[in-house]
């Protein structure tokens, strides 16, 4: 059985992201995000601790989301070579509420259906 840290529930995602860290850009795929934290893959590692900003687009939710946060584990990934581990810093209201909306979605898209058989009556 696996138990997990987090604090709030995640969803996994698909999509390209940008990352900007001490003057460089880098490509990255954003492999899941909750309201904390996202977890990012590019073929390039940043440092633990270093702050990076994050261009995170979620899939029908609009323009991406800009967010600002650190690095806090560095591990290899599964498409690319690293998976870093992004802790968001004051992360904006707005933000964090477009961010429970998308991964709401996800958890009523794969609720477990009513076992209950409605063909039974009292």
């Amino acid at each position: 059985m696996t138990h997990e840290r987090r604090r709030r529930p995640r969803r996994e995602v698909d999509v390209q992201v940008r990352l900007s860290a001490a003057g460089r850009a880098l490509d990255g795929h954003l492999h899941d995000v909750c309201r904390d934290a996202a977890l990012v893959e590019a073929d390039e590692a940043l440092e633990l601790e270093q702050v990076v900003e994050l261009s995170v687009p979620l899939p029908g939710l609009g323009a991406p989301l800009d967010v600002r946060g650190r690095v806090i584990r560095v591990s290899p990934g599964d498409r690319r070579a690293h998976a870093m581990a992004v802790l968001f810093d004051d992360l904006p209201s707005g933000h964090a509420a477009r961010i429970d909306f998308f991964v709401s979605l996800y958890d009523h898209e794969h609720a477990p259906a009513d076992s209950g058989d409605a063909s039974l009556s009292a």
